[in-house]
């Protein structure tokens, strides 16, 4: 009956008592390191040190609580001194498992505070890039604009060009068409006066023809005139 008594209230103790004494530890394994940036490992070589200087329970108490369920003293003395190791190394357990909450959210500063470290020198140099991207865009507008007005100052040159030599064409074009219409108006000039000469000499061919022939009709009418005259004549003598 007081084994069971005693069991009972070691039962009572770990359910009650325990999660109490470490209510301020997370898991350790949530950090990528521990407070001094790295884990640490404890050694169990020696309980009796580690109940002494990690001792969380009133012994004293636990021993007349033992002796008021009917443990003799050297039992509950026995059983305390078991029960205070057990808990000591759970609590060393648990403090290689978990982290202390302030220890957590030093250590969540000091990331935050690396983060921010890292996102303002993430913006210098964004802006750095940034400024030097724009400089180099406007470097290449810069370039592209001497081009650009390059390239219209030698399209306006041969357009000029070009529009000379057309004018220069033109002229010369222009030289020789007048000079062709000078010399079909000298043609047209000079056949006109052929074509006049020839007509005249036609008319002079004519009038001379008429006349020729005039004459040589009177004088064949005169002629004949003077043959029937001599024909009359001598027909009259006969008579």
């Amino acid at each position: 009956m007081t084994t069971r008594a005693a069991t009972r209230m070691l039962g009572s103790l770990l359910r009650t008592d325990l999660p109490n004494l470490w209510p301020d530890y997370v898991l350790r394994s949530s950090l990528s390191m521990g407070v001094n940036g790295c884990t640490q490992r404890r050694t169990y070589d020696n309980p009796k040190a580690l109940v002494v200087r990690n001792l969380l329970v009133d012994t004293l108490s636990l021993v007349k609580r033992f002796e008021g369920v009917g443990l003799s003293r050297r039992a509950a003395e026995e059983l305390t001194d078991h029960i205070t190791e057990l808990i000591v190394l759970n609590k060393v357990k648990m403090e290689e498992a978990f982290v202390n909450r302030k220890d957590l959210e030093k250590v969540i500063m000091e990331q935050d505070a690396r983060i921010a470290g890292f996102k303002s020198e993430l913006l210098k140099t964004q802006d750095l890039q940034s400024a030097t991207v724009n400089k180099e865009l406007e470097r290449q507008q810069s370039f592209l604009d001497k081009m650009r007005a390059e390239v219209k100052h030698e399209i306006d040159k041969l357009t000029a060009a070009q529009r000379l030599d057309m004018n220069l064409e033109k002229g010369r074009m222009r030289d020789d068409l007048q000079g062709m219409r000078d010399k079909t108006t000298e043609l047209e000039i000079k056949v006109d006066r052929d074509v006049n000469e020839l007509k005249s000499a036609l008319e002079k061919a004519k009038n001379d023809t008429i006349k020729s022939v005039i004459t040589i009709l009177g004088t064949f009418s005169a002629v004949a005139f003077t043959i029937s005259r001599l024909m009359a004549m001598g027909g009259g003598g006969g008579a």
